[in-house]
């Protein structure tokens, strides 16, 4: 979940997706006998050397690898991202010296149990709020408009996903064009 400057709750989804693929039937296994014997006196195969490659390099991907929705919970201190409009509760890693959303300020474990969302969200809040606060008052006038807390569901506290993300945004429709201070 995520707690912002507009007090919106937004899930984190923060439980990656598994994907079961079918398991193979005896008919997908290879065979112990292969279909063609090879030859006795054969020629060997020969590969290209350097410089004669028969194929053409394959293409570069469409999407640099940091323009790919990741879970906040992944984030470290000093990165700096954009919220993804694809994927809720993701963000997408940016250069800090480029225009973002927003700049990982702290991020802590969360540790203990809580039986509520609610209860977890209220301990974010303490766990980020006058470190945010402390932050946000060093950054030169008309910078920082935000804050941008993400938290873990209660179920989520003391697996994988126990962390606590404190950031510091523009403000909305703004963006920042460097690193925090």
């Amino acid at each position: 979940m995520t707690r912002d400057d507009s007090d919106t709750d937004a899930s984190a989804g923060g439980k990656p997706s598994a994907s079961q693929s079918p398991s193979p039937s005896a008919s997908d296994e290879p065979s112990g006998t292969p279909s063609e014997e090879p030859s006795p006196g054969g020629e060997a195969t020969e590969f290209p050397g350097p410089g004669e490659e028969d194929d053409e390099p394959s293409e570069e991907p469409d999407q640099d690898a940091s323009d790919v929705p990741l879970p906040s919970f992944l984030l470290r201190v000093g990165d700096c991202y954009d919220r993804s409009k694809e994927r809720e509760g993701a963000v997408v890693t940016r250069d800090c010296d480029k225009s973002h959303d927003a700049e990982v300020v702290s991020r802590k474990k969360l540790t203990g149990t809580y039986s509520t969302d609610s209860a977890v969200r209220s301990k974010a809040d303490s766990m980020c709020r006058t470190l945010l606060r402390n932050k946000a008052a060093k950054q030169p006038a008309g910078t920082v408009g935000g804050t941008l807390i993400s938290y873990p569901k209660s179920k989520n506290v003391g697996k994988a996903f126990s962390y606590v993300t404190c950031s510091l945004t523009a403000g909305k429709g703004k963006k920042l064009h460097k690193p925090l201070v």
